[in-house]
């Protein structure tokens, strides 16, 4: 069986990348915004001041003549997701990364950098093994629509024009440029935001969280498998 195939790229319309957060985003949002230094726009909401995202007039003269490349957080569940903010953009790309892992990096990257954040309600202050027992995983939160493990397929090959992961990193941004028609130098990757660990975790919580989420889990392993017949 050959490859699924995902959407192709339009350049005459917008393209949002999600960036999953603790997905090596910070590091990727370097390379797409070297392809894009003109068309390139962020979309964060800031912690320090909980201040919302900007929305951008996708309808403008501009933006039509020059299609917008949006890159950032998409959380629906705090308000600035991308059906809040734009439901009419219909492609897009993202680097997923291993829950279970996105979760435990989640926690510590919290802990370290959240000092100046307005909202201190979000910040974990038990145990890591007391956090990964009732912590869910935030990935598909940045999705463009709503997925279940009967549709996730079809969502992701309507819209995503590629979806990599972390730890191919360097195979995933090769293949979504080609898709985007741009041109990948893994030397100009540098790895940033890297949190360090100060507390171990027994392998066996690994298992229990895939079972707890099978879909999270399952997109993950599609993008996975799209990686591996690269």
């Amino acid at each position: 069986m050959g490859e699924t195939r995902l959407r192709k790229f339009d350049h005459q319309k917008p393209l949002i990348f999600i960036h999953v957060p603790k997905s090596a985003g910070s590091a990727v949002r370097d390379v797409v915004e070297s392809w894009y230094p003109n068309r390139f726009h962020r979309h964060y909401f800031n912690e320090t001041t909980a201040k919302m995202p900007e929305l951008l007039p996708l309808e403008s003269p501009e933006f039509l003549e020059n299609p917008p490349v949006i890159y950032g957080h998409f959380n629906k569940l705090r308000g600035f997701g991308i059906e809040d903010y734009y439901p009419e953009v219909s492609q897009f790309v993202t680097i997923l990364r291993d829950p279970f892992e996105t979760v435990i990096s989640h926690y510590f990257f919290v802990r370290k950098a959240s000092k100046d954040w307005k909202d201190q309600s979000r910040v974990p202050t038990e145990g890591l093994e007391n956090h990964i027992e009732t912590a869910e995983p935030n990935i598909l939160n940045h999705f463009p629509r709503e997925m279940n493990l009967g549709n996730f397929k079809d969502i992701i090959e309507e819209f995503f024009v590629e979806i990599g992961i972390t730890e191919k990193l360097p195979y995933s941004l090769e293949k979504i440029s080609r898709k985007l028609d741009e041109k990948f130098d893994s030397v100009t990757l540098k790895m940033v935001n890297v949190t360090e660990r100060d507390q171990p975790l027994p392998e066996i919580y690994r298992d229990q969280f895939s079972e707890k989420y099978p879909l999270e889990h399952a997109v993950y392993e599609f993008a996975k498998s799209r990686i591996a017949v690269f």
